[in-house]
């Protein structure tokens, strides 16, 4: 009976587990979408003097909120589409992640002082190392 209680208690937090860590890649993932879409919208809105600093502003906060959204706990490889690099070199994946935050951050600051260049940099860095990330750390 002991055994059993045991058996199904090992079972159920296995069950557990694989279901947050499912959970935590799908969320990963809709963080991931979300920023290249926004970053996209982003670089739409931009222009010059017709920019919609109002709207800039909002997507440049959802940009925020998703990027520190984005984790990658020991656990979360299986059923990813991360490669292995991720777990094995942390410190260049969370240099990649700190660039980009900074040209979301870069993004945000522009669209409160209604500078569009400065807008189109931010968007430039954060692109920039979405590639790049994509390129080094993301499996095929």
């Amino acid at each position: 009976m002991k055994k059993s209680i045991l058996l199904l208690t090992l079972l159920l937090s296995t069950f557990t587990w694989a279901n947050n860590s499912a959970d935590v890649i799908e969320a990963r993932q809709k963080a991931f979408s979300l920023i290249e879409d926004q970053l996209d919208k982003a670089s739409d809105l931009v222009d010059g003097n017709d920019t919609n600093w109002q709207q800039l502003e909002l997507v440049a906060k959802q940009l925020t909120h998703a990027s520190h959204t984005i984790s990658f706990p020991e656990g979360s490889r299986e059923g990813s589409k991360a490669s292995d690099k991720i777990w094995q070199d942390t410190t260049k994946f969370e240099q990649l992640m700190a660039q980009m935050d900074q040209g979301i951050s870069e993004l945000y600051q522009a669209s409160q002082q209604h500078n569009a260049s400065m807008a189109e940099d931010g968007i430039d860095k954060a692109e920039k190392t979405c590639r790049s990330c994509h390129r080094a750390y993301r499996s095929r």
